[in-house]
């Protein structure tokens, strides 16, 4: 019924298609904004395990939907003024970075399999990530270390940020895993345009006074104080002793920080090196050209960003096709009338790009609360 997507790497290597940089439209719970005062190369000696017993952990095993995404397109309707389309192909992507950063890196996965979700409403498309069998299964048999880990990269951000521009990280207090900073942005890659929510680390501290965020309610004036900042992209790993570390840190790890932050304007990224125990003991700064750099052998950014455009491509195509053996070739002329529509697109590493039915009654992605209320402050009559 559906065609499918290639995902070899060399069907990508051409010249990077035409990626504006993100423009920040908005934010969600801007009390969880963070600090980043010191962001040096430098020996620490950090224990991630301090009150780890107490940290209120994440649930791993729930499927992150849009609910906090959908909550501020609701509430900005009006500041947004995100209009229905009538064409197909006018249609803004709306989803989360991290589904961005999953699609681009497909082209290069050799482990984890993908599911999206990509629901048409009122001329656009929300694009949501589900969880495989494969990674419900791998998180069913977490080991207690698998879980120390997870919660290890948590307790670091609290090492190196703090709440306020002037006053130091406090790491002597249990984590809140759930305790999350976002901003919204929007951009376009080629001819598709993307808005989506990403969680944010820190704002950079270190490289002249930074004063704290507008404590007025007025929007804009928060926005305008958040796009004057530079944040930082904070990551932890192991310790590198020999070559097969470093070829995996350079092939898996790197591809993925360098698209995170790029997909989000951030420029340089803070690592915490720690060993077996969970005790940070060296901070590297790294920019996103010395990771392009150091990694060129094993991933190019140019197959990643082409991969992405082409699979927001292949979104519209499959839909299109949908809409016309559902509702017949005149639907395409308003798409803004049809009745919620979906399709699930699939991914194993090193196989194609898989479509199917979707049903949203099964799974919902947009709530009810949603679907009955967003498109009414801007409706086009």
């Amino acid at each position: 019924m559906f065609s499918t997507l290639e995902t070899q790497p060399d069907i990508y290597a051409y010249p990077q298609p035409k990626f504006a940089r993100p423009t920040i439209i908005g934010y969600i719970a801007l009390e969880n904004l963070k600090f980043a005062r010191e962001v040096e190369n430098k020996k620490v000696c950090y224990n991630l395990n301090l009150h780890i017993d107490k940290a209120k952990c994440k649930e791993q095993a729930i499927d992150v939907k849009l609910t906090e995404l959908l909550k501020f397109l609701l509430h900005n309707e009006k500041h947004l003024t995100i209009r229905p389309e009538s064409k197909l192909e006018s249609a803004k992507f709306i989803c989360y970075r991290g589904l961005l950063t999953c699609v681009a890196c497909t082209p290069y996965e050799k482990q984890e399999p993908w599911k999206i979700v990509a629901i048409l409403f009122k001329g656009h498309i929300y694009l949501c990530a589900r969880k495989t069998e494969e990674k419900l299964r791998q998180i069913q048999n977490m080991t207690e270390r698998d879980r120390r880990c997870t919660s290890w990269g948590y307790k670091f951000e609290q090492f190196v940020l703090s709440d306020d521009p002037l006053t130091d990280p406090n790491p002597d207090r249990p984590v809140d895993e759930e305790e999350e900073f976002s901003l919204v942005f929007n951009t376009t890659i080629k001819r598709h345009e993307i808005l989506y929510g990403a969680e944010m680390d820190g704002v950079r501290c270190d490289k002249g006074s930074v004063e704290s965020p507008p404590e007025s309610n007025d929007r804009e004036e928060v926005i305008k104080y958040l796009q004057s900042k530079e944040f930082i992209e904070l990551k932890t790993n192991r310790h590198i002793t020999n070559g097969r570390q470093d070829k995996n840190f350079k092939f898996f790890k790197t591809k993925k920080w360098w698209c995170q932050s790029f997909f989000v304007g951030i420029d340089n990224i803070l690592c915490g090196f720690r060993n077996d125990d969970g005790i940070v003991e060296e901070l590297k700064v790294y920019s996103l050209s010395e990771i392009k750099h150091m990694s060129r052998r094993f991933w190019d950014p140019n197959v990643c960003l082409n991969f992405l455009e082409n699979f927001l491509t292949y979104v519209k195509r499959c839909l299109s096709k949908e809409i016309r053996r559902k509702h017949g070739d005149k639907a395409l002329l308003d798409i803004r009338k049809l009745p919620l529509l979906g399709l699930m697109f699939e991914c194993s590493p090193g196989c194609q790009v898989r479509v199917a039915e979707y049903c949203h009654d099964d799974d919902p992605i947009l709530m009810d609360w949603f679907v009955n209320s967003f498109g009414r402050a801007n409706e086009v009559e």
